[in-house]
């Protein structure tokens, strides 16, 4: 396949598309090992781009190991010789590859500096005057401009600013459905998700789902079924666990599907913030009856507690109770450090940090010819893999747990009664360092290559 087929012009900048399409492109094995890339100046031909573009993806890839380059003869994509090899359980060192932690940004000093910058702002005013339950305005501001890097076009009187993306996802269910009433979403979701509807006394319907996310038609029949269906809750981008994106023409069907039986959506955005692409978000779609959920965690670090609820101009005041009802306003310091940060270019400089973060990580699965095989993105830190047979995903989370890595049971994604996939979700952001993610992908590969045996011990 043609590397510039690969590359997705959307992406900002532009040596990082080409980093990312051919990553993706060999875990996808759609590009194989020892496949000759272009030359530098015709890819920059035929992206229309300067050569320097080029030759600064080339290098980004050669340093991640996906390349080499051999002089005079071209560049070519590296034939990686994992480490693993058959032994017994290795627990030496307990690696975490459930929890999902967001690395924090490398920018030396610049939480001081705002502090010192609140500080000589005017601290006491800003840290203990009431905040309204909305946000301030000045913070809705910020927000509405960095939701539009997402193709969410908002005014500030329509954004709720909550204490992070879970917070603005409780405070839409809570208000726009009753306790005892169904929400429709994928038949694998977010745990979290799971506990807050629990937590509501909100039941969960699942939809079926295929490796591009939900299926409009099973929604469809899902609320012909008689079931009375309240809201429907689905994440368009980087779904977890699946890594699926919703192509453009699902987007529609389910919004369409909604306008007929007049239901509310909730769309989830927070595992798809650091993902540039062109298709609009169901939000701006069905903007009358959709409520977008995303956070600043994913990009700024797991203590940014600092998230949105984008939702109709008619239904604002109604979403605003569920704040009131649940933690109160949002933290104002962390507000305002977040709309400094945005003001200021810094939220753009931590995209992209967490975007090259993320792509050494995912580049390191080309490595391992059945890890290679999940269902990964250049902007998430987790994969979905099929696991080969014989494998269960109970019996191999038990293998993993005997080899010292932790990984999250997959019944914990699984809506109802639904069977369990043969398949688990491993988080490659979790480990703190890539030299401790090599280590755990090691071991990992090395369960895969052998059959499983009782007790969860691979042979």
């Amino acid at each position: 396949m043609m590397i510039a087929d690969l590359v997705q012009s959307n992406i900002k900048p532009r040596y990082k598309a080409i980093v990312a399409a051919v990553i993706e492109g060999v875990a996808q094995r759609k590009i194989p090992v020892g496949q000759k890339l272009p030359p530098q100046r015709e890819l920059a031909h035929q992206l229309g781009i300067a050569i320097a573009t080029v030759g600064r993806a080339y290098s980004e890839l050669e340093q991640l190991g996906v390349v080499t380059s051999h002089v005079g003869r071209g560049t070519y994509i590296s034939e990686i010789k994992p480490k693993y090899a058959a032994s017994e359980p290795d627990t030496g060192q307990s690696i975490d590859m459930q929890t999902y932690r967001v690395p924090v940004a490398d920018l030396p000093g610049l939480v001081a500096e705002t502090l010192r910058s609140i500080a000589a702002d005017d601290a006491a005013s800003i840290l203990l005057e009431n905040c309204p339950t909305q946000g301030a305005h000045a913070h809705r501001e910020a927000l509405a401009t960095w939701l539009g890097l997402s193709g969410v076009t908002a005014a500030p009187e329509q954004i709720i600013v909550t204490n992070g993306g879970q917070h603005a996802a409780m405070c839409a269910l809570s208000t726009i459905t009753h306790p005892g009433q169904t929400i429709a979403t994928e038949e694998l979701t977010d745990p979290r998700m799971k506990a807050v509807a629990g937590y509501l006394d909100r039941q969960l319907a699942a939809v079926k789902m295929d490796a591009q996310g939900m299926l409009p038609d099973a929604l469809e029949s899902l609320c012909k079924s008689g079931r009375r269906i309240s809201a429907i809750y689905c994440t368009p981008r980087n779904q977890n666990p699946t890594n699926s994106i919703l192509p453009h023409d699902r987007r529609l069907a389910i919004a369409e599907i909604a306008e007929r039986y007049d239901i509310p959506i909730i769309e989830s955005d927070i595992y798809g913030t650091l993902r540039q692409e062109k298709e609009p978000p169901i939000f701006s779609i069905a903007p009358h009856r959709t409520h977008f959920v995303t956070s600043l965690g994913r990009i700024a670090g797991p203590g940014m507690k600092v998230g949105c609820l984008v939702s109709p101009p008619e239904s604002v005041l109604r979403c605003q109770s569920g704040v009131g009802m649940s933690t109160g306003a949002s933290s104002r310091l962390q507000a305002e450090i977040a709309a400094r940060w945005i003001k200021q270019g810094h939220v753009s400089r931590m995209m992209s940090w967490q975007q090259t973060d993320a792509l050494r990580r995912v580049s390191l699965l080309s490595a391992y010819p059945t890890l290679a095989r999940a269902a990964s993105l250049p902007t998430s830190p987790h994969i979905w893999l099929p696991l080969p047979d014989p494998w269960r995903s109970e019996e191999f989370v038990d293998a993993a747990a005997a080899h010292g890595i932790t990984i999250a049971p997959t019944h914990s994604f699984v809506v109802g009664r639904r069977e369990v996939p043969h398949a688990v979700r491993i988080v490659l952001g979790a480990p703190e360092t890539i030299d401790v993610l090599k280590t755990g992908l090691d071991r990992l590969e090395r369960i895969l290559q052998n059959p499983p045996r009782p007790h969860g011990r691979s042979a």
